[in-house]
């Protein structure tokens, strides 16, 4: 592959992918504490507790909304500083060589597009690979532990595109992989390319450009690092069949104090429909989600004091299913570097 052949085509793509930078927008407090007290939670929430005022409990009630709008606020900003964090491991762009128009130019990995072909190198310090890239000519080693935890470093080798291999469909997760750099691994060495065909200015390897920035497989991981905070609709059937059972009960209830409040009438219907309310909400506790985050945070506060780090906060409920826990192999939990 021989690259963009012009400068309007690369410019083209570019609007198409935009640039090779794993850039994360930081919010306001303002608009994200917005956005969180808007959310069903808060407002199933404030809902209760404005039942209460209703009620007239007054000091329970507007301390409850006190406690909400402190605990979205400690959210909001718990979320912050996560992405703060992200945005610090942002690398560097460096100059590289890349094969524009019938010519090698030097480039920033900042400027990579997919369908670009561009050169990789180790100098004399590791080397970042910039985006998901397919070994075109040369070979390399990489170390892929801050994607797969695997600290065995594993060589790469240039794609042939001889015989059956040249019409298969590349696969870069399983079948080629052994032909794929991943974004966000380190380059140990390499080595260049023989006589013949495309050499680069700097002896590095040939390689042609696959994904770029969020879409390549560091972009992936820091996406789901990211987003990590966001609630996902697990064991939904048993969440769903206790409301159920919960409603049912909330019902005969509600309805046995509507019924026997309208025979005696010493009440208004006023009160009863608010009790009768207030009866259904209780199905729920408005108290219930911030009793697990401070679960949750503990837990998580736990095992940041033995070093274990979970990208997935929301999981850390179910792991109390767990029974038994298999290891595949012991190359994703040890170091190839001896520690005291």
């Amino acid at each position: 592959h021989v690259g963009f052949p012009s400068a309007s085509k690369a410019e083209a793509a570019r609007e198409v992918y935009g640039t090779n930078s794993l850039q994360i927008e930081l919010p306001s407090f303002a608009a994200s504490f917005q956005k969180q007290v808007l959310g069903p939670v808060p407002v199933f929430q404030f809902f209760c507790a404005s039942l209460w005022l209703l009620d007239e409990y007054w000091n329970y009630a507007l301390f409850n909304m006190f406690a909400i709008c402190m605990y979205e606020a400690s959210t909001v900003f718990g979320k912050l500083k996560n992405l703060q964090a992200l945005r610090g491991m942002k690398k560097d762009s460096v100059s590289c060589q890349v094969y524009r128009a019938g010519k090698w130019a030097q480039l920033t990995t900042e400027d990579l597009l997919p369908g670009d072909v561009f050169s990789i190198a180790r100098q004399n310090d590791d080397v970042n690979v910039a985006c998901d890239a397919l070994i075109l000519r040369g070979s390399a080693v990489v170390n892929e532990a801050s994607l797969t935890g695997e600290s065995t470093p594993q060589m790469k080798e240039a794609a042939v595109a001889e015989g059956s291999e040249g019409d298969a469909t590349l696969d870069i997760e399983k079948a080629h992989r052994v032909h794929v750099l991943y974004s966000g691994t380190t380059l140990l060495q390499h080595t260049a390319p023989g006589d013949g065909g495309l050499q680069a200015p700097d002896g590095g390897c040939v390689c042609y450009c696959l994904r770029t920035g969020f879409s390549s497989s560091q972009g992936k991981l820091v996406r789901m690092i990211e987003y990590s905070q966001e609630q996902v609709l697990t064991d939904a059937k048993e969440v769903l069949a206790l409301l159920t059972l919960l409603l049912v009960f909330a019902l005969c209830s509600a309805g046995y104090v509507l019924h026997k409040g309208l025979k005696e009438g010493k009440r208004s219907q006023y009160e009863l429909v608010l009790r009768c309310v207030l009866i259904l909400t209780s199905v729920v506790p408005p108290e219930l989600p911030m009793q697990t985050a401070v679960a949750v945070n503990t837990a998580l506060f736990a095992l940041f004091k033995a070093s274990v780090f979970c990208t997935e906060p929301f999981r850390i409920p179910f792991a109390g299913k767990v029974e038994f826990a298999l290891f595949d192999k012991t190359g994703t939990l040890t170091t190839d570097q001896l520690m005291a």
